[in-house]
């Protein structure tokens, strides 16, 4: 009889975790895209030339799409893509196709194409795969470990004297721009922070020490850009906070590093007399193009990735200094604008502005029990730090603001999930 009972229990175990699997979606392509978020950051291929014939991160990335495929086909579910980021970004890609046959670099236009395709595949991979709070909070512990990759390589590189422009330290691959460096550590600084305030006393040293790791790294890299992107970041974390306390004790902790920053910066270009100054001038002299390559083609722009091309024919004389004749706009926004027109454009702020405005919809709510507003407000921050970065740097196809926005689109739905749930009951 206890055989028999027994057995019965164990199959209806069985049966619940067969009808339990669909919800939690798919599991092998979920795992491959974790694999790729530490490809990504970590640039196995370049510190191992060898792998480099292998192209491991595109290799991983197409085998989490096709497992994904298969995975949703054998539990006959369907494509998760929301409304309306993944409709605004498919948009966005359709413009880049388009404007690329009358970019002032054909080639070009169709290879920065490619690549915003590629990030358009990799969202559709989160959204379709991170479908918990637990996945969710892994993917949050996978970009957070893999941010340990560019800080420590920019430390190491610091240290032993691999440097540009002659003081200023960075890692490789998608890291190997001090700006862009900086820039990508100061978007994981909240979600590393939000992971600390919900986890035990042991876990939040450790992730204090991350933390730490990513402040050295962002100062080595001597970024006046990425520390002021950091300073809105930090400070906006703070003035979040609830406690008095907690709120002046992180007001005078930015107050200090500040001061610090001021008495031990070693690069040649300071905040000194900024009218004269080299680099502040090549950037809003690329700004200045950017909004004359706008004028001259306010629809569809010069072409993806092709400000670069174009920077020579449009920058005005009295703002080009004669040092570089190929500069990137230096504002993600206006980069946009110059090369995919209104068209783009639009698209491209709903993309990010919506996004923004839906996780402080989910913060302010409170609506969810778990840690899934906690997680909507990181988020948020990070997507501020994309914003504030963006307004002295050409990011706009960086993987990072998409892999964030689909991080986004799957706590909202994770967040509904559970509104719905508390309805029920």
């Amino acid at each position: 009889m206890n055989t028999i009972t027994e057995r019965a229990r164990m199959s209806h175990v069985i049966e619940f975790h067969a009808a339990l699997r669909p919800l939690l979606g798919p599991r092998a392509s979920f795992k491959l895209s974790i694999l790729f978020l530490i490809l990504l950051y970590s640039n196995v291929a370049l510190l191992y030339p060898a792998l480099e014939a292998v192209r491991p991160v595109l290799a991983v990335a197409i085998a989490a799409i096709l497992m994904m495929v298969i995975e949703l086909a054998a539990a006959r579910q369907r494509f998760r893509l929301t409304w309306p980021q993944g409709y605004l970004l498919i948009a966005f890609i359709g413009v880049a196709v388009i404007s690329s046959f009358s970019a002032v670099y054909i080639r070009q236009a169709l290879q920065t194409t490619s690549d915003i395709a590629k990030i358009l595949l990799i969202y559709v991979l989160l959204e379709n795969t991170v479908t918990s709070e637990g996945r969710l909070r892994m993917v949050l512990w996978t970009l957070t470990l893999g941010g340990l990759f560019p800080a420590i390589g920019t430390i190491t590189n610091f240290l032993r004297g691999v440097l540009l422009e002659q003081n200023r330290a960075a890692w490789v691959g998608v890291f190997r721009n001090p700006n862009e460096n900086a820039y990508a550590m100061i978007l994981l600084i909240p979600l590393a922070a939000v992971l600390a305030s919900t986890s035990r006393w042991s876990v939040r040293a450790a992730l204090s020490g991350v933390i730490a790791a990513y402040l050295v790294a962002i100062y080595l890299t001597y970024s006046r850009g990425g520390l002021l992107g950091l300073l809105v970041v930090v400070g906006l974390m703070g003035w979040k906070q609830k406690s008095l306390v907690i709120r002046g004790f992180m007001g005078a902790a930015l107050a200090l590093g500040l001061a610090a920053v001021v008495l031990l910066w070693n690069r040649e270009d300071d905040f000194k007399d900024l009218s004269s100054d080299t680099t502040v001038n090549q950037r809003i002299a690329t700004i200045k193009a950017g909004m004359a390559m706008f004028a001259d083609n306010p629809m569809w722009g010069v072409g993806p990735g092709c400000s670069l091309v174009a920077y020579p024919l449009y920058v005005p004389k009295e703002a080009h200094c004669g040092c570089q004749d190929q500069l990137v706009i230096h504002n993600a926004f206006i980069q946009v604008l110059s090369e995919m027109g209104l068209l783009g454009f639009i698209p491209f702020a709903g993309f990010i502005g919506l996004t923004m405005f839906q996780l402080r919809s989910i913060e302010k709510s409170g609506r969810s029990d778990g840690r899934i507003t906690a997680y909507a407000g990181a988020l948020n921050l990070a997507l501020t730090g994309f914003v504030a970065c963006g307004l002295s740097g050409g990011f706009a196809y960086s993987w990072f603001p998409y892999i964030l926005t689909a991080l986004a689109m799957a706590a909202k739905r994770v967040a509904e999930s559970e509104a719905g749930e508390s309805c029920r009951t």
